[in-house]
């Protein structure tokens, strides 16, 4: 008799756990979603106000950023651009931003509406975006951030 009570108690406990698996990783997937798109708020505050010591802590040390004209900057650059002005925005909003989680790793994606200059010239105003975000000693951290001006059809 105790034995079948042990062995119900356990079926009972394994079917819960197993039940309760794909909406723990939900919760986990729509929590993870949360803090990428926080971060990415914090990280576009940081560029509007030329935030170099959050935008240092937001990138990662291998970061690698490729703007809608084609130029590549390395986490150094980027910050050394902020920091002398040479890269500046007044507004940057994003819309269609969809996250999907791959373990450690997030890619993010949508579009960017970019009010700013880059050396300069004005960037382009409208633009896709693709960010990949990796977990890192137990932080987030952006790894690579590509803009593609958006060209409307005619």
């Amino acid at each position: 008799m105790r034995r079948t009570i042990v062995i119900a108690l356990l079926l009972t406990t394994a079917s819960i756990a197993l039940g309760q698996t794909p909406r723990a990783r939900s919760d986990q997937r729509r929590s993870i979603e949360q803090v990428i798109r926080q971060l990415d708020h914090e990280r576009i505050q940081a560029q509007i106000d030329a935030d170099v010591a959050a935008l240092d802590r937001i990138y990662a040390a291998d970061f690698i950023g490729v703007g809608p004209s084609g130029a590549v900057r390395t986490k150094p650059q980027v910050i050394s651009d902020f920091k002398s002005g040479e890269l500046k925005f007044q507004s940057i909003t994003t819309d269609e931003v969809q996250v999907r989680i791959y373990g450690n790793t997030a890619v993010e994606t949508g579009r960017s509406t970019m009010n700013g200059q880059d050396r300069g010239k004005a960037v382009p105003r409208d633009n896709r975006f693709t960010r990949v975000w990796v977990k890192q000693q137990g932080h987030w951290r952006l790894v690579l951030n590509h803009y593609s001006p958006l060209i409307m059809q005619q």
